[in-house]
């Protein structure tokens, strides 16, 4: 455990993300500024979207992670154009994804604002994440680095099988423990760890020398992802951004309710899983079912504590796997990240 960490336990603080991002400012307003001129098209449908887009911007995790980790092996001065572009095809195909879920999930709220199927339609959300990953390919090829190009196709592949897993998981309702951390794995862990590689990737570092971010990654992002599967649940406190139980509605098994399931008798599993089914199919007609003792009932059997001491221990592990980068301010913010990961409020 680092330092930063016993100092933030002993005093009973989170690690906020806002502490991660300052000294980061001049870089991020590189970025920002890069991507709000990269998505300019000169067609006016294209261009009110992308305005859209940028007034319901996140948090910027991974474009951060990609920025900080180019800092982390000791770059100094302003970045190059080459990591700018490299924060920026993380975000583009992150997002991309994030407008087809919508879609594909009937979603109508994004970071706490209407989704854009919901402000246009279906059409033209599916048509501007197609852009979007256009987009993204072409910020691929630009970086004129054949490394670049391998990450990205693995993380496309890994990024769809995962979505297609989760998928199947949602309809035959048979997800185990094993099958949910390769699936996590899949979906969020691949482009976050793509994020963590494409700092040193974007200054000329071999994919050897890359090798502690990935790892870093990819322990980051299962971590990440439990952590968001906990908010779902409203551990925490208040979701912003996304309605709380709106994966258990769609009956998406996540760990809190897969180590539920484990735990309960056969009888209990089926009434459980029999709710969620008819709350995926109401879903699918516009209505809601309330899943509160479902919620309640995961909460009493230790799912939501299990599944919280798991994600803390992916996140010492991704701190750990930064050993081998120069201890600087850098490296430290990454561990602090980590942290932030697991234990965030939204």
């Amino acid at each position: 455990m680092t330092k930063l960490r016993e100092s933030a336990k002993a005093s009973g603080k989170k690690v906020r993300l806002r502490s991660i991002e300052s000294g980061m400012s001049d870089d991020v307003r590189a970025y920002r500024k890069h991507y709000s001129q990269f998505l300019r098209s000169g067609v006016f449908l294209i261009d009110k979207v992308s305005a859209y887009l940028l007034k319901t911007r996140g948090k910027g995790i991974r474009p951060l992670l990609t920025l900080v980790g180019a800092r982390a092996y000791g770059h100094t001065g302003a970045l190059p154009e080459s990591t700018l572009s490299a924060a920026l095809i993380v975000e583009l195909l992150h997002t991309a994804s994030l407008i087809h879920d919508d879609v594909v999930d009937r979603a109508d709220e994004r970071r706490g604002r209407p989704s854009l199927n919901l402000v246009f339609n279906n059409k033209v959300a599916v048509l501007f994440g197609d852009f979007m990953l256009s987009r993204s390919l072409e910020g691929m090829f630009n970086q004129r680095n054949f490394d670049v190009l391998d990450l990205f196709s693995d993380c496309a592949f890994r990024l769809a099988r995962g979505e297609l897993v989760e998928a199947i998981g949602s309809r035959k309702l048979d997800l185990d423990k094993s099958a949910y951390y390769t699936m996590v794995s899949d979906k969020t862990a691949s482009l976050i760890s793509a994020a963590c590689q494409m700092g040193p990737l974007s200054l000329g570092k071999s994919v050897e020398e890359s090798l502690p971010m990935k790892q870093y990654g990819e322990l980051l992002g299962i971590a990440f992802q439990i952590r968001d599967d906990l908010l779902d649940f409203g551990a925490g406190g208040p979701r912003l951004g996304k309605p709380i139980g709106l994966d258990l509605g769609q009956a998406k098994l996540t760990l809190p309710l897969i180590h539920v399931l484990e735990q309960v008798s056969p009888i209990d599993k089926k009434r459980i899983l029999s709710r969620l089914k008819k709350s995926k199919k109401a879903g699918k007609r516009g209505k809601k079912v309330d899943l509160s003792d479902i919620i309640a009932l995961i909460d009493e059997k230790g799912g939501i504590a299990y599944s919280q001491q798991v994600a803390v221990d992916y996140a010492k592990k991704a701190a750990e796997a930064l050993q081998p980068l120069p201890d600087n301010e850098y490296r430290r913010k990454l561990e602090q990240f980590a942290y932030f990961a697991a234990e965030r409020d939204r």
